[in-house]
């Protein structure tokens, strides 16, 4: 082997020894960068968990539970105590608080004159992503409005309305209890039986709201209705008020797609 191989070939295995550095470095970066993320998004999904379980000791009180009757329902037992005041100390644009106890979902409702804000900032406008529930801005009469849009972020770890999407299963939602969700708004409390679970477009007839007469609410429903994955065989000739859950589908990557959960108005309770 003359001095000219010989330099070739240290100059190729330096070359390889130089790459081999560059890849290596390259990799560790990335691992370190991608370690920074998911702890980035461990801790903010955390602090959104801690703002959220704060608000929570605040307006409920869970040591007591509150037996309500509403229409011909037997009893139902709901194992806390709500206090509306105390969530409008924390905020003044809070208009009631969600009970969904198939999911153990209870979290507050905000309205507010955009539909931005509350998508990056949680109830008490911390920002986070967790964000908070809120109801469309453009709704006239709240709560009481004959069709309620509410939206929620899906969150990768199950908060929000992030255990929503487990409508999907028919089995789900024909166990005892899941057919209804609740709604907390000064002193009273309101029950709505879920009629329709589906997936629609992020702009779609589902996001119709203020209707003017009673006609057009029930035509809305039973077409919503029709949607409906499954059957959940609930009558809604008589419907006077619809209530409309509303996330996204970011289980399914590259989604524009929301999934619905709707609910109609069963009757309401005093609260002591």
């Amino acid at each position: 082997m003359n001095d000219n191989q010989t330099d070739n070939n240290n100059n190729s295995r330096s070359g390889s020894s130089v790459l081999r550095r560059i890849i290596l470095v390259i990799a560790i970066a990335v691992f370190c960068y991608s370690a920074f993320m998911l702890i980035k998004a461990f801790l903010e999904y955390k602090q959104g968990d801690d703002i959220y379980n704060n608000i929570q000791n605040q307006v409920l009180n869970t040591e007591s539970s509150t037996s309500v009757t509403i229409e011909e329902e037997e009893n139902i037992e709901v194992p806390f105590v709500y206090d509306h005041n105390q969530l409008l100390s924390i905020n003044s644009e809070g208009v009631g608080y969600l009970y969904i106890p198939s999911i153990d979902l209870r979290l507050p409702i905000v309205q507010s004159t955009d539909n931005e804000f509350y998508l990056s900032h949680t109830f008490d406008k911390t920002y986070n992503k967790n964000g908070c529930l809120f109801e469309d801005y453009r709704i006239t009469g709240g709560l009481s409005s004959t069709n309620v849009i509410i939206y929620g972020h899906n969150m990768r770890n199950g908060s929000m309305f992030g255990q929503l999407p487990k409508y999907e299963s028919e089995s789900f939602y024909m166990a005892e209890g899941h057919d209804s969700f609740f709604i907390y708004t000064g002193n009273k409390i309101m029950q709505y039986r879920i009629f329709s679970a589906y997936i629609t477009d992020a702009v779609s007839d589902t996001y119709s709201f203020n209707f003017s007469t009673k006609g057009s609410l029930q035509e809305y429903a039973g077409n919503m209705k029709a949607l409906s994955i499954y059957d959940t065989g609930v009558n809604i000739e008589d419907v006077s008020q619809v209530v409309t859950l509303s996330t996204c589908m970011s289980y399914i990557p590259g989604s524009d797609q929301r999934f619905i959960v709707q609910g109609t108005y069963i009757g309401e309770a005093l609260l002591e």
